[in-house]
């Protein structure tokens, strides 16, 4: 107010994140804005989905998209025949739905050719999970790549994120791809902060594993969570938290964010730059649903690393559409 009043004739912009701030300098009359440097999109609808649907005029690609003895040259080919029907050229990794007439056909976009996923029969000894739509298969092919190191899973609640993700580590853990699962997230709490929790140190992360634990119960009816507590005596399971990231490196190891929306591109870094040898890391979260203040659906470091990485041959992107936990969480999280 001071420097509005000073310098009349020059405009005086508040630059701040907190949007309570802004609020008040717009109850005085002072101009304010978000801080937007940290942004790699302008809205919410240019967010990167790691799928697309291309309807192409002719079922011959479709049957050509099918044929396995095609030469290289000619599937480098039939891919340009596909692209020339969006806009823009493919992501690397990313997943297509390709659809002439009733025929359809579910791929990937691998280094200039297209690539059909694994489907469901495939899958069968990932334990009894089997995935409700074609976006948790298009997950699942991501998890169980070997040449995707990052990935990156978005979605509302109850889309099956954690799930899945869940499941794929620990069959890949029981398959000997990997020593350990470890299991992080940012403890940013929902609503009026409880205080400091009692106890060491795996007392104190217990509630913020809840959610791993009652996947564990669901996936291995595991009521009594004797699975879960025999992996973590086993230090087949462990849970790091974020703040203590610093300095490790995480060799032959699944390696699982959970709750990423809440975190900053920085501590994001910090988390998959500790990444080792044979390894994968997978973020997971919600755009939709962050706790903290000073960050949104278009500063979270989910979204900047979901973005920048789309390119990049070790990473995949997919967000899940349709929750599946039940119907009224999928209606409570259309509606509200």
């Amino acid at each position: 107010m001071h420097t509005k009043s000073t310098f009349p004739d020059q405009k005086t912009v508040v630059i701040t994140k907190d949007i309570n701030f802004r609020v008040k300098c717009d109850a005085v009359g002072i101009l304010a804005e978000d801080y937007y440097r940290d942004r790699v999109l302008d809205s919410d609808d240019e967010m990167y989905k790691g799928f697309l649907d291309i309807e192409v005029g002719s079922k011959e690609i479709i049957d050509s998209l099918y044929n396995d003895t095609l030469d290289q040259e000619d599937k480098k080919e039939l891919c340009l025949d596909v692209n020339d029907y969006i806009e823009r050229d493919f992501h690397e990794n990313e997943f297509l739905c390709v659809k002439a007439d009733r025929a359809s056909f579910l791929g990937v976009y691998k280094q200039g050719v297209i690539k059909r996923i694994k489907n469901e029969k495939e899958f069968n000894s990932i334990y009894s999970f089997t995935s409700r739509n074609r976006e948790q298969l298009f997950a699942l092919n991501a998890l169980v790549d070997e040449d995707i190191d990052l990935v990156t899973i978005t979605g509302l609640a109850g889309s099956g994120k954690t799930f899945i993700t869940l499941m794929t580590a620990v069959h890949a853990l029981n398959e000997g791809k990997y020593d350990r699962i470890v299991i992080t997230r940012n403890v940013q709490p929902v609503g009026k902060d409880i205080g400091f929790l009692p106890g060491d140190l795996k007392e104190k992360m217990t509630p913020w594993m809840s959610p791993i634990m009652d996947n564990f119960r669901h996936a291995f009816k595991d009521k009594d969570l004797t699975y879960f507590e025999m992996m973590m005596e086993k230090g087949k399971i462990e849970i790091a938290p974020l703040s203590y990231m610093r300095g490790r490196t995480f060799s032959n190891t699944f390696l699982i964010f959970d709750e990423a929306q809440n975190s900053t591109i920085h501590e994001i870094k910090t988390v998959i730059t500790r990444i080792g040898e044979n390894s994968k890391i997978v973020l997971l979260g919600d755009t939709d649903q962050i706790d903290t203040p000073y960050i949104d659906s278009l500063s979270n470091g989910l979204t900047i690393v979901s973005e920048k990485f789309k390119d990049e041959k070790v990473a995949a992107h997919v967000k899940l559409k349709r929750g599946e936990r039940s119907y009224l969480s999928a209606v409570a999280a259309k509606l509200i």
